[in-house]
This record gives structure tokens, C-alpha cells and sequence, in this order.
């Protein structure tokens, strides 16, 4: 930190000996030599930032002098011509603090993380002006750097920070994931099954959901871990519909859900396979394959049976290497296209989006200069930045393949990284009171998984029919109205889908009284919300 600043205060005094600097808004003053020459300098700006400190515990940004990537950073901010000032608070103490911050109205920073805030606590800040709309100061002051982001790199990100009254109060963190540099490259959540224990019986993977099931009593009836007992089990939340079983039998992911291909919201609870999927589930849990005990358990619980060697079968990330190390003994999981599970109905993907959008940064009234603070996040949505926040720094961090993509030199641990200062800007200073901007590629993370993960990945780029599981990301900001319906609605709602969902698949309640079942989730508001979804998801579709 003394060093950048040592560095900013050296150019400062350099540029007062050849002409004065402007107070603020990074004007320009000509320093003129026998009227020969002219010489431009740009002014520094000072800005005051908030937000949190970061959650990693070993590559910290109060340490940031120590890493080669903060340098590039610290380059470009005085490039931009700013001199930072930062407040950060810890992360556990942080949403206290912001709501407390904000709701003052006062003494408040030029430019501030509120992540922490909800949409509606933020559209109320800005009704009272403790907020700026961004749009008239980005067509004022922009270089052009946020409307290329915005508009060419990231389109789908103003549809989810537009507000309905067509303002835009906050700036966002941006991902993008492509393949061979073009191609939208969505990752797949799928029913993951231990491969090691097929190879090990003999057993193939099934190709539909009868032979699941079969084979997950065939893994159970023959002991695949070994241990004497039959205790392999499917690990599954009957509650939701986010397991990927459900998509098997064309449900949505929530209660409601988009059908992003043709732009309308449906419910599981009104789609063709409900029932079905309640029987299928009712048969996993009569054989014994699926553990009742670890429906709506902790995350502590269900890693605590993957450590016992014990999940035969699970719904995560296609592409994950995080459940294999935490098996005692080790273990291989593989991922399941979607398997057919009724005659007539094509079996769902679900997907993550490649595109994604989330936390809020936004200009507040007390901004002094509110030209720097767009300079700011000029600076934030540049492709240089983007490289040093994702990727770090070429031949330090990563390196390009035979194929010119990017992958990563250093896969240690933190704390490893930590020590030899290698590491990319995302942990550094992420999410801190700096947005993340990502231009991921697909390659690296297929670089790091086995062929059958990596096939799996590339066998779902196309696949439909699908679900996404991050819904909201389709959905337009709702107004007022809609907000206060949808908050009345969904607690009650919720409370009854998911109590609903496990008793059917624990036979607790009986499919015969469906339409009993359908007339209470009316009652408690599903149509409405389907209504009010629909409407948001209209609107994000008609935002350009």
C-alpha cells in the first residue's frame, strides 16, 4: 500500500511542477513552451470505496502489496487517474454494517459494495436519492468501456439490474463461460453414480431410470464398499424439484421455473411427468437405495456419509473434483446423461447459465466526482482488468495451450499460492469493493477432469430439452406491487411444496387426492405466482 501511494505522490509533484491540476473530475490543463509544444496531464481523483474484506483465508487484500497482480492493477487505476481510498469491513460484520450505513443516509463512501442489500432495500434507497442512476453518468462520462460490456459482451446483464421504472442503480459482477472462444458454454447438474463401484462389479451405466434404480440395488446387494453392510445409498432432497431426477421426468427446477427456449414459466406441480416422479421416487425409497434420513439435511450431514464411503449416487456439478478427496479410501464418480424415465416425455438437462450476474455496486449521492467514479468502473469492465481478475498475469499465472486457450500454471492449494504470490486477482481483490469481470473458458476446466467428465460436458452444450438452476437469472427486477404479492406468497407456498413433495414420495399422502393438493397450492397463491413470474420474464425478454 506505501509503495503504490509513495508512487501516486512522486507523480502528483511531478506533474505540479509543470502546471496546475485540476480540482476534480479529471479535467486537463496544457502546459505550453514557448508556444511551440503542448503537454496534456490528467488530474488524480480521489474516490472512497467500500465493501467487504473477502472470505479467503489466506490470499488476503490488506496483503495485496505482496502479489505481482496487484501491481498491474495499481498501474491501471493510476492510469485512470485515481488515487483509492479503502474501507473495508470483515466479511461476517459486513451486512450489518451496509444496512446500518445506508439507512443513515450520511457520511457515505463515493462508491459501495451493497451486495448485501436486497432489491427492494436498494429501490427504496434510490426513491430517496441516496442512490444515482447510472445510465445519464455512463452516457456523460464513459469512455465507452461499460457500454461495450454491457451491450456486446454481457447484453443479457442490463435485462436483470434494469429497474422497472427503466433506471439502472447498480453495477454487477459479470461471468461468461465460452468454448473454443465462442460457443456459450452452459455446465450440466446431473445424477452422479461411483464409477469405481461399476468397474469394480462389473456393472454398466445405466441408460434409463429403471436400470438406475436396479443398479443402485445391485451396488448396495453386493457390497460395493466393502465394509460388510448393506449401506450404499443415493443421496437425494425429495422437498425440491433442483435434484436432477426430476428434469428425467421434464419438471422444472423450483416451484416455479423458466423454460428459458420458449420464454415461459411452469410449475412441476402443473407438468405432465408430477406424478410419475413421485412414484419413481417412492420406489427408490421402497427398495432402500435413497437414505429418508438425509432428506432436508445439512451440507455437514451429507458430506459426513460421502466421508463413510457410503453415496453410491448424487446430484452435483458434472465437472466437479471436490467430492472424490473427501472419500475415505477415494472414489470416482461419474456423470449420468438424462436418463428416460417415461415414454413420452423427454428427460430435462438442468444447466447452470453461462451467462451470470449477481452483487450490486453502486454510486451514492455523497460521490464528490462522479466523472472519477465512472473512470472507476471504466477501468472494472476492460478487458485488461478482466484478464487480471480471472486469469492473472501470462507465463506467471497462465499460459495458452496448443490451441491458444487459456489454462492455468498453478493448480496448489491457497495457502501454496499464497506463499509463492502467484495468484489471479479474483481472490485478491474480488468481490471486495472491486466486481469480478469473467471471460472463462470451458477448455481449462475440461483440462482437469477425467475423459468421461469432460465428455459428459461436451455431450450437454446442446442438449435439450433443459432447465436452468439459477432461475432468477431470467427474471426482470419486479416492481413494488409484484415484489409485496410475491413476498406474501412464497414463505407459505414453500413451506407447503416442500412438505408436500416428501410426503408423496414417503407415501405419507396418497396421489389419489392430486387434485385436493392442487386446490391448496392455488389457495396459497402458485397461480398468481406463475402470473407475476411470467410478467417479470416477459420484461427482461423485452429489455434491450
Amino acid at each position: 500500500m506505501k509503495r503504490w501511494r509513495r508512487s501516486l505522490m512522486s507523480l502528483v509533484a511531478a506533474v505540479l511542477m509543470f502546471g496546475t491540476i485540476t480540482a476534480c473530475g479529471g479535467g486537463e490543463v496544457k502546459k505550453e513552451e514557448g508556444g511551440s509544444s503542448s503537454a496534456v496531464e490528467k488530474s488524480v481523483s480521489k474516490l472512497k470505496l467500500l465493501g467487504p474484506t473477502g472470505s479467503n483465508k489466506y490470499i488476503k487484500f490488506e496483503d495485496r502489496d505482496k502479489y505481482p497482480v496487484w501491481f498491474e492493477v495499481d498501474k491501471m487505476i493510476q492510469e485512470a487517474g485515481l488515487e483509492l481510498e479503502y474501507e473495508l469491513v470483515p466479511n461476517e460484520q459486513y451486512k450489518v454494517v451496509i444496512q446500518t450505513r445506508m439507512a443513515s443516509g450520511s457520511s457515505l463512501p463515493d462508491i459501495v459494495n451493497i451486495s448485501q442489500l436486497d432489491n427492494t432495500t436498494v429501490l427504496n434507497l434510490a426513491k430517496q436519492g441516496v442512490l444515482l442512476d447510472l445510465n445519464p453518468l455512463i452516457d456523460k462520462y464513459s469512455n465507452g468501456n461499460i457500454k461495450k460490456m454491457y451491450d456486446q459482451e454481457f447484453p443479457y446483464a442490463k435485462k436483470t439490474t434494469t429497474s422497472p421504472d427503466g433506471k439502472m442503480y447498480w453495477f454487477s459482477d459479470l461471468h461468461k463461460k465460452t468454448y473454443q472462444e465462442k460457443d456459450p458454454a452452459p455446465v450440466a447438474l446431473s445424477m452422479l453414480i461411483r464409477k469405481d463401484w461399476l468397474d469394480k462389479l462389473n456393472l454398466p451405466a445405466p441408460a434409463n431410470a429403471e436400470e438406475y434404480l436396479d443398479t443402485l440395488k445391485a451396488i448396495r446387494d453386493k457390497d460395493a464398499n466393502g465394509n460388510g453392510k448393506p449401506d450404499e445409498v443415493l443421496v437425494y432432497d425429495t422437498s425440491k424439484f433442483e435434484g436432477a431426477i426430476a428434469q428425467w421426468f421434464g419438471l422444472g427446477t423450483d416451484i416455479t421455473a423458466v423454460d428459458v427456449e420458449n420464454k415461459k414459466i411452469v410449475s412441476p406441480w402443473y407438468q405432465e411427468g408430477i406424478k410419475d416422479y413421485f412414484r419413481y421416487l417412492q420406489q427408490l425409497i421402497k427398495e432402500g437405495v435413497l437414505d429418508t434420513s438425509l432428506i432436508g439435511a445439512t451440507g455437514e450431514q451429507k458430506q459426513q456419509k460421502m466421508t463413510e464411503n457410503q453415496v453410491a449416487s448424487i446430484s452435483d456439478y458434472n465437472l466437479e473434483t471436490y467430492l472424490e478427496p473427501t472419500i475415505n479410501g477415494g472414489g470416482d464418480f461419474l456423470p449420468l446423461m438424462p436418463l428416460q424415465a417415461v415414454e413420452n416425455i423427454a428427460p430435462a438437462a438442468q444447466l447452470e447459465p453461462p451467462f451470470l450476474v449477481w452483487q450490486k455496486y453502486a454510486i451514492t449521492k455523497d460521490c464528490k466526482d462522479v466523472e472519477a467514479a465512472i473512470r472507476f468502473f471504466d477501468m472494472i469492465y476492460s478487458e485488461p482488468y478482466a484478464d487480471l481478475l480471472y486469469w492473472g498475469i501470462e507465463g506467471q499465472t497462465y499460459k495458452r495451450d496448443d490451441n491458444g486457450a487459456k489454462v492455468y500454471i498453478n493448480n496448489g492449494s491457497d495457502e501454496e499460492l499464497a506463499k509463492s504470490g502467484q495468484v489471479t486477482g479474483r481472490p485478491l481483490f474480488g468481490d471486495t469493493v472491486f466486481p469480478r469481470v469473467q471471460f472463462a473458458n470451458l477448455e481449462f476446466e475440461l483440462s482437469g477432469v477425467s475423459k468421461d467428465k469432460a465428455d459428459h460436458e461436451l455431450n450437454m452444450l446442446n442438449y435439450k430439452p433443459y432447465f436452468v438452476n439459477m432461475n432468477a437469472n431470467y427474471l426482470a427486477i419486479p416492481d413494488d406491487q409484484q415484489l409485496e404479492t410475491k413476498t406474501k406468497i412464497l414463505t407459505n407456498l414453500r413451506t407447503y411444496s416442500e412438505e408436500l413433495a416428501t410426503k408423496l414420495a414417503l407415501g405419507q399422502k396418497s396421489l389419489d387426492n392430486w387434485d385436493e393438493y392442487i386446490s391448496e397450492l392455488k389457495k396459497l397463491g402458485l397461480d398468481q405466482l406463475i402470473e407475476i413470474d411470467q410478467q417479470l420474464l416477459d420484461r427482461y425478454n423485452s429489455i434491450e
